[in-house]
Parts: structure tokens; C-alpha cells; sequence
């Protein structure tokens, strides 16, 4: 038998099978694939951004605006850095009342930092200050005198300061202590 094979059978010497490989048409639908799941990827992005901008332009709607300013005016603006005048000896008198109270009171004097003239008027004032703080201060009821009108208390100190020196160069009043007693 193996003598057949050698001498070239008919079988297999004369019949040449010719196999066709296809040509590279995968590629295409690779391609084709790709693009299928770019377009998928897309079409997700889009719907998520406009399910985010109907949500988003649904609430302002219904919402009050978060940009609303209280128009008081303590909310308007930050309170500015004055420089103080801190060289007024503490004060203690008594008030006008039939059954006078003692009140000691130790105040700073704000004024603008830019105003060089200012802090040499109040130095060479000092004295005039403290006796007019002094007066002041006796000239008025423990009612007055009380926390909750403290805001009125320190426009009339600042007016009456004012008033005293060249130029109206005081811009605030503060308190460092304020005491009331009554004897």
C-alpha cells in the first residue's frame, strides 16, 4: 500500500483543489459596530443634558431667587475699618434720675485712617472731650442709658463730637466698657 502512494495516485496527484480566502470584508462591519455604539454613547449625553437643563429651569421657576439682598441697612455693605482713638480716660458719673444710678464708661473714638489732621485735634482735645463725655453722660436718665438704646446713644455722642471739633471727623462710637449701677 505504501507503494501506491508513492508512485503519485491518481487521487491525489491529478485534483488540485483551489480554495478561495475572502477578502477583508470584517473590517467593515467592525467599523460599522463602532459607530452603532458612538452613536448609542451620543444620544445618552444629549438626553442627560436635557433632562438636567428642563430639571434645572423647572426649579428656578418654582423657587425663590437665592441672589435676593436684604436692603436693610445694617446687610448692605461690610462695616469699614476706621482707626480708633483710645487715649479718653474712663468716665464715671451719675444720672439725672430722683434715685441716681452710677455709670462708668470707657469709649473708643473711630475715625478714617486717611484723615491725618483728625488724630491731632482729638489729642490736643482730649480733655474738652472727656469733660463734654462727662456732661453728657449726667445730663441723662438710666432709660436712655439702657443696651437697647445704645444705637440712638451713640449717633447723639457722635453728632455731639462732631460738633466740638473743626471738621465732623468721628465716624463711630465704641464702647470698650459700659457699667450701670445704681447707689
Amino acid at each position: 500500500m505504501s507503494d501506491d502512494f508513492d508512485k503519485g495516485d491518481a487521487d491525489f496527484a491529478g485534483t488540485q483543489e483551489i480554495v478561495d480566502k475572502p477578502k477583508g470584508k470584517g473590517g467593515g462591519k467592525a467599523i460599522l459596530g463602532l459607530l452603532k455604539w458612538i452613536a448609542i454613547g451620543l444620544g445618552a449625553v444629549i438626553f442627560i443634558i436635557v433632562i438636567v437643563v428642563v430639571t434645572v429651569s423647572l426649579l428656578n421657576r418654582q423657587a425663590k431667587p437665592m441672589t435676593t439682598v436684604p436692603t436693610s441697612e445694617e446687610y448692605q455693605r461690610a462695616t469699614p475699618i476706621w482707626s480708633t482713638f483710645t487715649a479718653i480716660d474712663q468716665i464715671t458719673t451719675s444720672t439725672i434720675d430722683k434715685e441716681p444710678w452710677s455709670v462708668m464708661i470707657k469709649l473708643n473714638l473711630a475715625y478714617d485712617p486717611a484723615d491725618k489732621e483728625i488724630q491731632t485735634e482729638l489729642t490736643s482735645r482730649k480733655y474738652q472731650i472727656q469733660d463734654a463725655l462727662r456732661n453728657f453722660f449726667s445730663m441723662k436718665s438710666i432709660q436712655v442709658l439702657m443696651p437697647d438704646e445704645e444705637r440712638v446713644l451713640k449717633e447723639e455722642l457722635r453728632e455731639m463730637l462732631n460738633r466740638i471739633l473743626t471738621k465732623p471727623g468721628i465716624k463711630d462710637i465704641y464702647f470698650q466698657t459700659f457699667s450701670r449701677n445704681q447707689l
